[in-house]
């Protein structure tokens, strides 16, 4: 295990800009997908939120691993941009080795249009975490992108 895997783990600060990071990248570009992986408790889900096909929002549950086959794989590989994102907001509750936390995104195609504020899509994460074994472990993370009928309430865009 590389000790910047653990260095990763052992605050929910770290980890979680660890998860944005772990994903970014140019298209082509190779993501670090075992650290991504060590991120994740193994019984961990990945939860996005989707139109199916009669346009109705429902969730869909994901595995780490088949995170990384389905859109990990296509980000490198069939995706025309890059994809980058960066926290904009936080709320965070803990008790004890327990916690979930409200993490506001923004996505961009590339870092240049990050460092210039060009945001193409914004999207609100719910965040389980438990800590044990020395180190924070994501459970969960679910995911709903911003739309006009879901705007981001304030309170979601403070960090």
């Amino acid at each position: 295990m590389k000790e910047e895997y653990l260095k990763s783990v052992q605050t929910m600060d770290d980890i979680i800009k660890t998860s944005y990071a772990c994903i970014g990248g140019e298209p082509g570009e190779p993501r670090d997908w075992d650290f991504y992986r060590f991120l994740f408790h193994p019984e961990g889900k990945l939860i996005s939120y989707e139109n199916d096909s009669n346009g109705n929002l429902r969730p869909q549950f994901l595995s780490c691993n088949e995170y990384i086959e389905r859109i990990g794989k296509w980000m490198e590989t069939t995706r025309k941009t890059g994809f980058y994102e960066r926290e904009i907001g936080r709320v965070e509750e803990r008790y004890g080795n327990i916690a979930h936390v409200i993490s506001t995104c923004e996505s961009f195609h590339s870092k240049e249009d990050m460092e210039a504020n060009k945001s193409y899509v914004r999207n609100v994460h719910s965040i389980q975490l438990a800590y044990y074994q020395e180190r924070w472990w994501i459970l969960s993370m679910y995911w709903q992108r911003a739309t006009p009928e879901f705007p981001i309430p304030e309170k979601y865009l403070n960090l």
